[in-house]
C-alpha cells in the first residue's frame, strides 16, 4: 500500500503536454512595439485541462538558459510558482517546469477545466 501512495506522490508534479500552438502577436505597445512569439500549450495534470503560455520573447533576459521547448505527447516535471512576492522566484509564472535538456520553462496559465 505505501508504495502506491508514493508512486501517487511522485505523478502530482507530472504535466503532460497534449497541445501545442506557436503564434506571433502583435504588440499595441507604441514604447516596445514590434511582434513577439508566444506558445500555447495545453497540459493535462491531475485528470484536468490546463491552459498555459511561455512567451520566447522575454524569457532569455530573465533565464538566460530558460525555454519554450515543451514537446507534445511528452510529460515535464513542474511546481507551482509561490503567490508571496517575499518568497517567490523570478521570473515570476505561475508554473516553472524543466524540459527535456533540465532547462527551466516559465508558463501563465489562463485557463483550468
Amino acid at each position: 500500500m505505501a508504495i502506491i501512495v508514493s508512486s501517487v506522490a511522485c505523478e502530482r508534479d507530472r504535466y503532460e503536454v497534449v497541445g501545442r500552438t506557436e503564434r506571433d502577436d502583435v504588440r499595441d505597445d507604441p514604447i516596445k512595439g514590434g511582434t513577439h512569439s508566444e506558445v500555447d500549450y495545453v497540459l493535462l495534470h491531475d485528470g484536468h485541462k490546463i491552459y498555459a503560455t511561455c512567451d520566447t520573447s522575454s524569457i532569455g533576459a530573465l533565464d538566460p538558459t530558460a525555454s519554450c521547448g515543451f514537446r507534445p505527447l511528452r510529460t515535464y516535471k513542474c511546481a507551482l510558482q509561490s503567490d508571496s512576492l517575499a518568497t517567490a522566484q523570478f521570473p515570476l509564472s505561475d508554473l516553472k517546469c524543466k524540459d527535456a535538456d533540465g532547462n527551466n520553462v516559465y508558463l501563465y496559465v489562463s485557463k483550468k477545466e
